[in-house]
């Protein structure tokens, strides 16, 4: 374990992705590395004990250069992003095979020396989605404050559960606010990459974190890669009629729920996530 100083954090927030069961698609990780592309950021620890990792199930990776050849072995790794209007510290590694417990401690003892705002955890998992659509991404909390604050729904799934529903679960006993965001991955496209289910994470976050990211060329590469699907489904009639079932299921659903109530609820919970709801600046939703 090794940690650099991290004095004079603007706002600090944590936004934390694992690889592996946590991951369709490689949605959560991938959009990390995006956001440490898009800006300067510093490298600020890492974990790496060789106790939480079974090489065998999570494998180091061997790389060469022209200086010669080197061994990666996992570890998760934390790096400050400076974004010019605060600061995230990014949280990227494989899900631990071992130790769960002294890991998620670890972990969280980190954290709370950052003393951030808010914790985010991000996941994606396979689901019955078409691809055609919006890809949904719910906000999820066991905190009550949290909730409360970010206008959130509370988590209240029960079953296994990953790394994310562990350290979860330990910074609400630690008093460190913490939510997560899972977005739904189409399960008969679920090989990486996913850019839309990034977009849609990245979207989302932004609401959570107030701040307005670089999307790049996200938006881009998730319409080539809808268009993508759409002409590979079309190559076999039984996946393009299954296709069209998910995608009515998901209109019905929308067009039912879509009362004037449920939208303006939506709609309220999105502002104040976003910070906008204030007196004055006419954007409050009249009741």
């Amino acid at each position: 374990m090794q940690f650099a100083p991290m004095d004079g954090l603007r706002d600090p927030a944590v936004v934390i992705a694992f690889s592996g069961w946590n991951d369709a698609g490689n949605a959560a990780t991938d959009l990390l590395r995006h956001l440490m592309d898009a800006y300067p950021g510093t490298d600020a620890g890492i974990i790496d004990d060789e106790r939480y990792w079974d090489y065998q199930q999570t494998r180091p990776m061997l790389h060469r250069t022209a200086d010669g050849a080197w061994v990666e072995w996992p570890a998760l790794r934390l790096r400050t992003v400076h974004h010019p209007d605060r600061d995230i510290i990014v949280v990227l590694g494989p899900e631990p095979n071992l130790l769960w417990r002294q890991f998620s401690m670890e972990l969280v003892d980190r954290i709370k020396k950052i003393d951030p705002e808010i914790v985010v955890f991000l996941g994606a998992m396979l689901s019955d989605t078409p691809h055609s659509r919006p890809l949904p991404v719910g906000v999820y909390t066991s905190d009550p404050a949290v909730e409360r604050k970010y206008s959130m729904d509370a988590s209240d799934y029960t079953g296994p559960t990953g790394m994310i529903g562990v350290a979860a679960q330990l910074m609400l006993h630690e008093r460190v606010p913490a939510a997560s965001l899972w977005v739904s991955v189409p399960h008969y496209v679920s090989s990486p990459p996913n850019p839309k289910a990034q977009d849609a994470l990245l979207t989302e976050l932004e609401g959570v974190l107030h701040v307005q990211f670089q999307h790049a060329e996200l938006p881009v590469e998730a319409q080539k890669w809808t268009t993508a699907v759409d002409q590979l489904s079309q190559q076999d009639p039984d996946i393009a009629e299954y296709i069209e079932q998910l995608e009515e299921a998901r209109d019905t659903e929308e067009v039912e729920g879509a009362t004037g109530d449920t939208i303006a609820a939506e709609l309220e919970k999105f502002l104040r996530r976003r910070g906008d709801d204030k007196p004055g600046n006419g954007n409050a939703i009249e009741s």
